[in-house]
């Protein structure tokens, strides 16, 4: 059996045919007892979920009636009485909250990419709001129930925009940004997300103006300024430290005139080893490809390197000459000393060949 709350209320059996559950407590009790998949619920805990601030008279029939009319309609054995109280005896990937809430902890500890793949499963188990058709009233344990849901599902929104866009996919997401900044308008994390989006997409005076729209909303309706890293976000636009501005700033890549294909592997052991070393040399003959493969990883890991990936060409280097000072020309620190220039990066993708001119990435 499967129960989905992710939505409107959904049981299903073993085959994938829906269970009808009657009646909004009936459905009220099976999704406090879906919650817990596993453990006992106490029969205090499910006469609050249900009735709220007005229990009837005799609560434990009242209660035991309501679970001897959801066992007539659920496969045998799934509900079993304990005696604290009730449990529902499925496996926790039996109901779509518990999958949720795995993939959402799954994603903290995964790399942007799997990350935003995780969330982006996670959200997919939405077909609407919470528990929409239970509707139960003056239960407060009911309403806290669902509000965390919803907060939930919000702040894997964030999360799965916010892996996108560290992938580089900002200028995709304006249209969904834009949406959810007209649904949350106060939510500074979304609005932080489309005007970064904005400005990758090349909009900036947009980015500007909804940072100016959100700082108007905050002081109407909550008399406050914008957070402070709302208003860093929008001081890094103003110097152009964001954008295709800032992206122009952060590397001397030659554009890609041709595709290329079937490196990856290459491309991604390469990465692997410059995450954890300072210093990766490619070795090989001249001609074979190995400065278009230190070019082409050093553009994958871009996003994730804070001062860019810069190409410092050697071949005019002689035996002796100023390797320091190649690299800081590449960089655009040619006349700064060497000691009090800014970082130059950290990560060093070298070809070394065995003939033919030798360059560094």
């Amino acid at each position: 059996m499967r129960v989905g709350l992710l939505g409107p209320f959904e049981v299903r059996n073993g085959d994938g045919a829906v269970v009808e559950v009657p009646g909004v407590r009936l459905r009220a009790l099976l999704a406090a007892l879906a919650l817990e998949p596993g453990r006992i619920v106490t029969r205090a805990r499910l006469v609050d979920w249900i009735w709220g601030e007005r229990p009837p008279a005799d609560e434990v029939n009242a209660l035991q009636a309501l679970v001897s009319r959801l066992r007539r309609v659920l496969p045998d054995g799934v509900v079993e009485a304990h005696s604290g109280g009730y449990r529902l005896a499925v496996a926790p990937d039996a109901v779509d909250v518990c999958r949720f809430e795995h993939l959402v902890g799954q994603a903290r500890t995964a790399e942007p990419a799997a990350r935003a793949d995780l969330l982006r499963s996670a959200l997919a188990l939405w077909r609407g709001t919470a528990m929409a058709d239970i509707a139960l009233r003056d239960s407060d344990a009911f309403d806290a129930a669902v509000a965390r849901l919803d907060e939930l599902h919000v702040a894997a929104l964030g999360d799965r925009v916010d892996a996108d866009i560290r992938l580089g996919r900002g200028s995709e997401l304006v249209s969904e940004l834009t949406e959810l900044v007209a649904a949350y308008p106060l939510r500074e994390g979304f609005v932080a997300a489309l005007m970064r989006a904005l400005a990758e997409a090349g909009r900036t005076a947009e980015a500007l103006t909804v940072y100016q729209r959100t700082r108007e909303r905050l002081a109407e309706e909550l008399g406050t300024d914008p957070s402070a890293e709302l208003s860093a976000l929008h001081t890094a636009l103003l110097r152009g430290e964001l954008g295709e501005r800032a992206e122009n700033g952060r590397t001397n890549l030659r554009a890609e005139l041709t595709s290329f294909v079937g490196k990856d592997d290459d491309v991604s052991a390469v990465a692997g080893l410059a995450v954890t070393h300072r210093l990766v040399t490619l070795i090989g003959a001249g001609g074979s490809g190995k400065t278009r493969l230190a070019t082409e990883t050093a553009r994958t890991m871009l996003a994730e390197l804070p001062d860019g990936a810069w190409l410092v060409e050697l071949a005019s280097v002689r035996a002796g000459g100023e390797l320091a000072q190649a690299a800081l020309t590449a960089i655009g620190l040619r006349d700064q000393a060497l000691l009090g220039a800014r970082g130059v990066g950290n990560r060093w993708i070298s070809s070394s060949p065995r003939s033919g001119s030798a360059r560094s990435c």
